[in-house]
């Protein structure tokens, strides 16, 4: 049982590293309604982004990004919840978001262009999503001994 629920935790991970790349881009261009326009336009401009354009490195930034990224959206995901009003909400949503961004900016290699730009290619790149789930599952089971030394 305990093998299905990590199992389960790694497909709810991996659901989660697609979700922020719209709000994090969002975020960063300070124009909402231009999210939507480059998101139907990315899988027309982007299906030349094979899985070899990104290294292994930018791949390991992507993975310990979207960890981080997970991270602030279960921190908020209660809060915002728990929020009675729907301005609360927004605004909990808009900090939220501010967090993911600032949580990919600060890890070693990547930028919000560079994450948005793996996250696309993973949704319309079947091995390269593959080669970052295997990456998110081996730091699941190391992350513990990984983080103690």
């Amino acid at each position: 049982m305990k093998l299905n629920g990590m199992l389960l935790k790694s497909t709810v991970i991996a659901a989660l590293v697609a979700a922020p790349v719209a709000p994090v881009m969002a975020q960063t261009m300070d124009e909402p309604a231009a999210t939507e326009a480059p998101a139907q336009a990315a899988p027309e401009t982007m299906p030349e982004t094979p899985s070899a354009g990104f290294s292994e490195d930018e791949l390991s930034s992507f993975v310990n990004a979207a960890m981080e990224v997970q991270a602030v959206q279960e921190d908020y995901m209660a809060k915002i919840e728990a929020a009675p009003e729907d301005s609360e909400r927004q605004a909990l949503v808009q900090e939220a978001q501010e967090e993911m961004a600032t949580a990919v900016e600060e890890t070693d290699g990547m930028d919000v262009q560079t994450y948005n730009e793996i996250g696309q290619a993973a949704q319309t790149n079947p091995e390269l999503n593959e080669r970052i789930l295997a990456m998110l599952e081996t730091r699941q089971q190391g992350g513990a001994e990984t983080m103690t030394e």
